[in-house]
């Protein structure tokens, strides 16, 4: 089904996307299946309760009647599924506090995410609960840099001299090795600490 309205509904991306890590597509369920008329549109999140109620009842859902499915979905965040029938309230909440964290907590998680496929939305509030278990040593992408991290860590204000005799890569493997729970993302060097 997403397929088939993908053509449908990515005419309509574009602009609205570039200032929202977050934005699905509500299509009103009974139009399309009772009808075959496709009427729905983009929402960006997070969105005030209020305004969402005006966007539902413009695609000509009212009340408290949820006749509508989640048609498309962008989101700036790695491996995330939306599924069709998934809580409006629920995507709202998470889009509401995603972008409610700090750099490197939004980085945290992108690593985590990175990590880890096919979690559903409450595992990944459940994480974002959890942000301060995970240390993120940003911008460390090979056992080199992790090494070099440590050194310089250990022996700040050591001189040069003593400091280029030491293998980093080596260094930096066997504290890879060692931690067990470090995993190199495309932010860093990413560690659970539970």
């Amino acid at each position: 089904l997403r397929s088939i309205l993908y053509n449908a509904t990515s005419q309509y991306k574009g602009a609205l996307y570039m200032d929202s890590r977050m934005q699905i597509y509500l299509t009103n369920k009974g139009d399309y299946f009772q009808r075959g008329i496709l009427t729905g549109t983009w929402v960006k999140l997070p969105i005030p309760e209020e305004k969402l109620e005006s966007v539902l009842e413009s695609i000509g859902i009212r009340g408290d009647c949820k006749n509508y499915f989640i048609t498309d979905y962008e989101s700036l965040l790695p491996n995330l599924h939306i599924s069709e029938y998934a809580s409006i309230d629920e995507v709202n909440e998470l889009a509401e506090r995603v972008e409610g964290l700090a750099d490197h907590d939004y980085a945290k998680l992108e690593a985590v995410l990175e990590c880890e496929s096919g979690m559903s939305i409450a595992e990944i509030l459940a994480i974002i609960d959890e942000l301060d278990s995970f240390d993120l040593l940003e911008d460390i992408s090979s056992e080199e840099e992790l090494g070099e991290y440590y050194l310089e860590d250990i022996f700040c204000g050591s001189s040069d001299t003593v400091l280029r005799y030491i293998d980093t890569q080596r260094l930096g493997r066997d504290i890879h090795l060692e931690n067990g729970n470090g995993t190199f993302t495309s932010h860093g060097y990413l560690t659970d600490l539970r």
